[in-house]
């Protein structure tokens, strides 16, 4: 004889609800608390000068673009006097640029690429670079990163010591170089062909504090987890 069907109660069912949603609030209090804080005990990173885009600006051009393929008026910058410029700038107005020594400040990433005849490195400028530091030490997002492809004669890839990434932060270099919309020796687009190279700052390890009360989530996670066994277990006896 089968057994007669009894519907849940509706206490039952809001009680399991609010343990569910209060499931679902622990879950996002622990990803919440497991992460990083700011550096040096919540010290906050300094706001920007003006409103940017969040993630780039517009760079007005002094040349027009000009058609694919037409010839477009070359302007060549002083020698003694390279103009400082933006990764931006290098490819909003790639036609600009094209020829020009120019000056350009970044922080050496990724990794050194050796070639026989010379070394290849990023350099980004974006705001983490020299500014609000690396994301892994903060959680001010101000947009993605920038920055321009370097070539660098293998002596002047040996002075570098610091490559950015995740656990350490790059040397922070200033290059007088070439600007060069496609490169007719290595068919690269949009790089800097280094003359001179001045190291500005040496990078470092990070310093990423622990997060506050890990241990004392990992406790309280763990007799959530063994509440809900004795629970179950008991469910099935009955």
């Amino acid at each position: 004889m089968n057994e007669e069907y009894r519907p849940t109660r509706r206490r039952v069912v809001a009680l399991w609800v609010l343990v569910a949603l209060a499931g679902v609030a622990g879950l996002v209090g622990l990803g919440e608390a497991l992460r990083h804080d700011h550096p040096a005990a919540g010290a906050q990173t300094p706001e920007l000068a003006e409103e940017i885009d969040p993630l780039r600006e517009d760079v007005p051009c002094e040349l027009p673009a000009g058609r694919e393929g037409a010839e477009r008026p070359v302007v060549v910058a002083a020698p003694e006097l390279p103009q400082l410029v933006t990764s931006n700038e290098l490819y909003d107005c790639p036609s600009t640029w094209d020829g020009r020594r120019v000056r350009y400040v970044g922080e050496v990433v990724g990794a050194v690429l050796e070639r026989r005849d010379g070394a290849w490195v990023q350099l980004n400028d974006d705001v983490y670079a020299d500014g609000v530091g690396p994301l892994p030490t903060h959680r001010d997002f101000r947009g993605g990163n920038a920055g321009v492809g370097v070539r660098l004669t293998r002596d002047q890839a040996a002075r570098i010591d610091n490559v950015g990434g995740a656990t350490q932060r790059g040397d922070l270099l200033e290059v007088v170089a070439e600007f060069r919309r496609v490169d007719p020796e290595t068919a690269e687009v949009a790089i800097l062909h280094v003359e001179t190279m001045r190291i500005l700052r040496r990078g470092e390890p990070f310093e990423i504090p622990e997060a506050p009360g890990r241990a004392a989530v990992a406790m309280v996670a763990a007799a959530g987890a063994l509440a809900i066994v004795v629970i179950e277990r008991r469910r099935r006896e009955r």
